[in-house]
């Protein structure tokens, strides 16, 4: 099969003939429809996320596809069958330990060594992958696989934060960077009821795009006094600011927040990245900040696929650009230029 493989630090990746992947016995085959382009991915690339890849490796762990093929121990409690539409997560959780049975898969003590296209389990920049079948959730016959990557990582992500910050409708909602996660959040808090939504970012594009996602206001960093702002705006501040920018500072999020309000960040500056923070203003005003890692796939992705299923999202809209396997390292240069909302590579 064709894969775009790791072969170093800040080197492109390799499209190149690999061996097919065989399912063991707990693992299904996936035919992989399309891939998202991440920015996690880039943190993997420049070598800052977990150190350096092994050469070979194939990232890309925002991954939809139809199965392909079952493991002979896979227990199938969906009863899926070969051609039918499914989402992969690249968290994969054990399923038993104590984090997994009170609803924490996503900090399961087994995740740190087995994330698909990240580290240990090889991901989905490929015509096919094969995973653990509890990383294998079904998707609505009515979505299109090669447009639902997202719900993998930027829409799982993106709810997760807003739950784990406990939105609830009527909360006002600051985001501070409007890429695929902050896009695919604008969605999903207008889902939740939150209101009003105030959008930030730097990049007068991926504002106006905020603007069709349902951003109330939109405020470009450059051009404004965007404190000032959110507070004309939202008087005492916001109830919830979320952080998506890959590399989180927390500043303006202090600065915004209401007191007794909460700040969620699911950016990823690696471990060398550090933020500073005011402890005494974050205690005298009863703040929270959270942080927030990915999603819990059992829980969460069958939630969004819902939404989306139903209408109440459109994940076509987030989809700004799509490749195909021999421009993925044109598709993560313009990653790095700002110029996606979400983009996807097609593989079969």
């Amino acid at each position: 099969m064709r894969a775009a493989v790791f072969r170093g630090v800040n080197k492109p990746l390799d499209l190149t003939e690999v061996s097919d992947p065989k399912p063991k016995g707990d693992e299904i085959l996936v035919k992989v429809a399309s891939t998202g382009i991440c920015h996690s991915d880039l943190h993997l690339i420049d070598g800052e996320l977990v150190g350096p890849l092994p050469n070979g490796f194939i990232i890309g762990h925002e991954i939809s596809g139809w199965v392909e093929e079952l493991g002979s121990d896979v227990k199938n409690p969906y009863g899926l069958k070969k051609g039918d539409p499914v989402l992969v997560s690249w968290i994969v959780p054990c399923g038993v330990c104590r984090n997994c049975a009170s609803g924490k898969e996503n900090y399961c003590k087994n995740v740190a060594s087995k994330l698909v296209g990240i580290l240990g389990i090889n991901g989905g920049h490929a015509e096919y992958v094969s995973v653990p079948e509890i990383a294998v959730i079904p998707l609505a016959k009515n979505l299109d696989p090669y447009i639902s990557s997202p719900i993998a990582c930027a829409y799982g992500t993106a709810y997760n934060a807003l739950k784990s910050a406990k939105s609830t409708s009527g909360n006002s909602l600051v985001i501070i960077g409007v890429g695929g996660v902050g896009s695919a959040a604008l969605q999903l808090a207008n889902a939740m009821g939150l209101y009003p939504i105030i959008a930030v970012d730097i990049n007068e594009n991926k504002l106006e795009k905020a603007k069709e996602l349902g951003a109330t206001y939109v405020i470009n960093q450059l051009n404004e006094d965007t404190r000032s702002k959110i507070i004309e705006v939202l008087g005492g501040g916001a109830d919830i600011v979320y952080e998506t920018k890959p590399n989180p500072d927390l500043r303006l999020s202090l600065e915004v927040v209401k007191a007794g309000g909460s700040i969620v960040v699911t950016g990823l500056g690696g471990f060398t990245h550090l933020a500073q923070i005011p402890i005494t203003y974050v205690v005298s005003n009863g703040i929270n900040i959270i942080g927030s890692l990915g999603y819990r796939p059992r829980i969460d992705l069958p939630e969004i696929v819902s939404l989306a299923s139903s209408g109440k999202i459109d994940i076509r809209k987030l989809i700004s650009h799509v490749y195909y396997p021999e421009h993925i390292n044109e598709a993560y240069e313009n990653l790095r230029k700002g110029l996606h909302i979400r983009a996807v590579v097609k593989w079969n």
